[in-house]
């Protein structure tokens, strides 16, 4: 999974409600969440370094947002190594009835989280 997914992914679920969960998957849920900090971290930050030399160098808006995605598409494009898959079907379920989330965005996290090991 390429650190701009892992990013995306993590800044959508990082505010989630776990609350229907049990301990051991929320426990699961936290440590995933960890890992997935740090490459999002990472990838904020170099968004960050190219929009101040973009704003150094006076460049206008959509000259800014070119500037960006070039500096930072080869380090987004990255694969990273993170497990994503940890979560069981059943503890996807609970997960997504402690959120309000539309079907679009269940089936999207839920494509990245379930694990299809039995």
């Amino acid at each position: 999974m390429t650190k701009k997914r892992i990013t995306e992914v993590y800044n959508f679920i990082a505010n989630a409600s776990m609350k229907k969960m049990s301990d051991d998957e929320k426990i699961m849920l936290i440590r995933l969440l960890r890992q997935m900090k740090v490459v999002a971290k990472e990838l904020t930050d170099a968004v960050n370094d190219a929009v101040a030399k973009a704003r150094e160098e006076g460049m206008e808006q959509q000259q800014m947002v070119e500037f960006v995605n070039k500096a930072v598409d080869d380090l987004a494009q990255e694969e990273t190594t993170i497990q994503t898959a940890i979560l069981t079907p059943d503890a996807f379920d609970r997960l997504a009835l402690s959120n309000d989330w539309t079907f679009a965005q269940i089936e999207e996290l839920g494509e990245v989280l379930i694990t299809t090991e039995k």
